[in-house]
Order: C-alpha cells, then sequence, then structure tokens
C-alpha cells in the first residue's frame, strides 16, 4: 500500500510556529497540527515527514517535534507505526456535540455515546463559600460547601477543567464522594432535576490550558450551572470550562406556534 508523505510548502508555512507568539513552540505546533487535520489540511492516512526532517523545515528542534507529535499521539489523532513514521488518524477524535436539552452527567453523556468517561480529581475540599457559591446555592455568607475540582476526560482525550460546589447540608465531607458526583447526590437524595446555565466564549488560562492540554488563550466554551432538585433547592453550583476545538453544544428550538387573532 503506497504511502503519502507531505512535503508540500503550504503544509509547512501552516504549521510553522511563531517564536514572538505566546505558548511555547511544541504548543504552537500542536494546535496548528491539530487545526490542520480538523480543516482537512491532513487528510486521514497521511504521513508527516520523518521528525529530523520536519523538524529541519519548521526550523525548530527535534525536541519540539517529537513533543508536539506525543500529544496529538494521546488525543488519537497521530499514529506512529514502527518504521513507516507518523500517519495522520483523524477518524480517533470526533467533534462532540451536546444536547442542552438533556440533564445529565458527563459520565452518562459520554458512556451513551459509546466512549469511556473517566475524571482525574484535582482537589476535593470541604471550605467556606465564596460569594458567588453562597449566592448560587442560596447559602448564609461563609456556609459550608464541598468543592471538587476535576478534569473530565472521553477516551483519554481531556474534554472539560471543572469546579463543583455543593452545600455541606447535604454532603457533610467532600472525601466522601468517590467517582461520581451525581451518585453522592442521588445518595442524598439531592440529585438535580432541572439545570439554569449561562455558556460564555472564554480564553483558557495558563491553569485551565495545562489541564485541558491546549495552549493559554486558545478558546474555550465556559459554562456555569444551577442545579436544582425535585424541591426546587439549588445543591449543585457548578463551573465548567470545555474545550472549544472538540467540543459542540446543541440545542433544538421550536418557532412560536402562530397567532391566529388576526
Amino acid at each position: 500500500m503506497s504511502t503519502v508523505v507531505r512535503t508540500d510548502q503550504e503544509l509547512i508555512d501552516f504549521l510553522t510556529p511563531n517564536p514572538d507568539k505566546p505558548g511555547s513552540l511544541y504548543t504552537q505546533l500542536s494546535r496548528s497540527l491539530t487545526q490542520a487535520i480538523h480543516e482537512g489540511l491532513l487528510e486521514d492516512g497521511d504521513y508527516l515527514l520523518p521528525q529530523r526532517e520536519l523538524a529541519q523545515a519548521l526550523g525548530v528542534s527535534r525536541v519540539t517535534v517529537r513533543k508536539a507529535i506525543e500529544t496529538l499521539v494521546d488525543e488519537g489523532l497521530l499514529r506512529q507505526r514502527q518504521g513507516a513514521g507518523t500517519v495522520v488518524t483523524s477518524g480517533g477524535k470526533q467533534s462532540i456535540h451536546k444536547n442542552l436539552s438533556v440533564l445529565n452527567s458527563f459520565t452518562e453523556d459520554m458512556t451513551a455515546r459509546g466512549m469511556k468517561p473517566s475524571s482525574e480529581w484535582v482537589n476535593k475540599v470541604t471550605v467556606q463559600s465564596s460569594p458567588r457559591e453562597a449566592m448560587a446555592l442560596n447559602l448564609s455568607p461563609g456556609a459550608r460547601v464541598g468543592r471538587y475540582t476535576r478534569v473530565r476526560y472521553a477516551s483519554e482525550t481531556p474534554m472539560a477543567y471543572e469546579i463543583a460546589s455543593v452545600p455541606g447540608t447535604i454532603i457533610a465531607r467532600a472525601e466522601q464522594v468517590s467517582d461520581s458526583l451525581y451518585d453522592a447526590l442521588h445518595a442524598a437524595n439531592a440529585r438535580p432535576v432541572r439545570a439554569l446555565q449561562t455558556m460564555t466564549a472564554h480564553n483558557a488560562d495558563a491553569e485551565v490550558a495545562r489541564y485541558l492540554k491546549i495552549a493559554p488563550g486558545d478558546a474555550v466554551l465556559y459554562i456555569e450551572r444551577q442545579g436544582f432538585d425535585a424541591g426546587n433547592r439549588p445543591v449543585e453550583f457548578t463551573r465548567s470550562w470545555y474545550r472549544g476545538d472538540i467540543y459542540d453544544f446543541v440545542t433544538e428550538l421550536s418557532a412560536m406556534p402562530a397567532d391566529s387573532s388576526g
């Protein structure tokens, strides 16, 4: 089977990092490789130049090329074949569409798509609520909350950085939560049945970028959500930063009934 090794100048120019731009050279290169794949400049089955030649063409070190390629291998966009080189496997990662009209957990959402969900806990602490948390959860100033910070993955790809806050009257100690926060809320008879959320476009700060494996300043979708239980009690306040390059939010709109009054 023949292989297509991409050597064209258009691709080289597109991928070449700019040392005057923010972000490390390898981060710039991994980002431009990702963009080239999503936009069809690099297609499924295309081979990259060998790392030494690619580094020379781009004017960067082999370490820069190697780190960028390893990042995309981890995310399923590239595959390294022994003795053959690095090949594009764009089918390995697809854009994920989230239906905004359905209230479910990240784990349930990813499982329903046939993907393997997982989480990496960054922190689980019981602390005094911030003014923002107290307002969102209808608590007295300084009331105790559990604050749960984690990175959400879908089939090994980091999808979201999330900070969830829950009143301490519902879950007394944050350490009680193991894998699923929604399972813990369900066990406490406080699983959300409806939610209010706002979504805005943000640029990732250094911390969010580090956990999502993107460059600082890259676009992310920032969501704030208040979850309410069956008694209309606020039980969850969650702030999430979703990767804008592979996560889309979809909602269904219906036209208002026509006014037949004349």
